[in-house]
């Protein structure tokens, strides 16, 4: 997570040849870029685990 951290963080230094706009467009591409990879794992798998999550739950519940 730092390392995609340093990335989004880090973009604003892309595209030294392009011009002005072309750094902002290439930056926000890349940024979109990390964020999507980094979430779309969790968004797939969640589905699949929530079942466990919830047998956690109530397993920790006090039952009274």
């Amino acid at each position: 997570m730092l390392f995609l951290k340093n990335i989004v963080n880090g973009t604003s230094m892309v595209g030294d040849a392009a011009g002005a706009g072309d750094k902002t467009t290439i930056a926000i591409s890349i940024k979109s870029a990390v964020i999507i990879t980094s979430t779309l794992p969790i968004i797939v798998l969640y589905p699949f685990l929530q079942r466990f999550f919830v047998k956690g739950v109530m397993i920790g519940a006090v039952k009274g």
